[in-house]
């Protein structure tokens, strides 16, 4: 059998999938199962998983429409007979690059809404969606269809990411803490940022306040490293300004994301936004102080709620979905990050 496990979305989204992974090879072992991706850092995600055969790149918004059909294409030769398209898929464009593809079977979730304009008839199979379970929950009732009853072999809480990083970056991140002289237990990071958009700064925290705790962890005798993307350099930089402290304080803003990676194993706490980067400490097993805003904990969080801590102090219900696609907020949306205090966070690590 051959199967392709569509994982358009971004780095916490890939994470969100891995269980899902390791249950269907675990169901079928002889069986070539691929991934197909749009960003370099969900290909790291999968590009060392023993569950994973092939890791495909797609890069659809980033190319001419023609150079993206065509890689798709290069993906029907291959005749899989079965895709499925993770969570969140609610995207048209998601639903097309499924149907031209082509596997006899394709798997996606049925949403409240969208059958027809988001193109969902594309698919052969669709699983509603349980908005009162998180994504990993989610990922995993798309193997109801073959068969699979995860629930049989494994409690939902016992789930975890799968997350292999190359030697070398692990190598790299011990090197790197080696070379700053400082005492590897008193290490914090801090990420700042989120995805770059209308929408997705809204899940940031206040940078001032970032600014304000990473003074207060200092003056505790901790040393800071604030790890950002390429997309977050300008708030990277606001923040190491304000901080104003570059002996005790250090910006990785001249790092490639895996080298940020094997940095990031190599310390015992992240404090940060609802991003790619609290799902990967959450995968390498690092404890995290997670802030939380628009999002729905529920949903989205950092699976392994043992070593991760969820602060939230919005006023108002959730209201960042998937299907909101457009790029401006919706009217009158509210962030609810800045009801968080710095006080919160500290007394969050006692």
């Amino acid at each position: 059998m051959k199967i392709l496990i569509l994982c358009l979305p971004g780095i916490g989204d890939a994470l969100m999938a891995t269980p899902l992974v390791r249950v269907l090879k675990k169901k079928f072992p002889e069986a070539v199962i691929d991934i197909a991706c749009m960003f370099e850092g969900v290909r790291y995600v999968f590009k060392n998983n023993p569950y994973i055969n092939n890791v495909r790149l797609l890069s659809l918004y980033k190319e001419n429409r023609v150079m993206g059909v065509l890689r798709v294409l290069f993906l029907r030769k291959h005749r899989y007979d079965l895709s499925i398209l993770v969570f969140p898929a609610y995207r048209r464009e998601y639903h097309v690059v499924q149907g031209l593809i082509g596997a006899k079977q394709r798997i996606s979730h049925k949403f409240s809404k969208g059958y027809w304009s988001e193109f969902n008839f594309l698919d052969t199979t669709l699983i509603p969606v349980d908005e009162e379970e998180h994504h990993v929950i989610n990922n995993l009732n798309l193997l109801n269809p073959l068969g699979i009853d995860w629930s049989k072999q494994n409690k939902a809480k016992d789930l975890n990411y799968d997350l292999y990083l190359n030697k070398e970056d692990v190598d790299f991140g011990k090197k790197y803490i080696k070379d700053l002289s400082w005492n590897k237990n008193k290490v914090i990071g801090i990420h700042p940022g989120s995805i770059n958009s209308k929408l997705g700064i809204l899940k940031r925290w206040p940078v001032e306040n970032f600014a304000q705790l990473i003074k207060a962890l200092i003056k505790k005798g901790n040393k800071v490293l604030i790890f950002i993307g390429p997309d977050e350099i300008e708030v990277g930089l606001k923040l190491y300004d304000l901080v104003g402290n570059k002996r005790d304080c250090k910006l990785l803003n001249n790092l490639k994301f895996n080298q940020s990676v094997g940095v990031l194993n190599q310390i015992d706490l992240l404090i940060g936004n609802d991003n790619g980067f609290a799902h990967i400490s959450n995968a390498l097993g690092i404890k995290s102080v997670i802030l939380f805003g628009p999002t729905n904990v529920k949903w989205c969080s950092p699976y392994n709620k043992s070593i991760c801590k969820i602060i939230r102090k919005a006023s108002f219900e959730p209201w960042f979905r998937n299907d909101i696609k457009v790029d401006a907020p919706p009217k009158n949306a509210r962030s609810g990050m800045e009801a968080i205090s710095v006080e919160d966070v500290l007394a969050s690590l006692s």
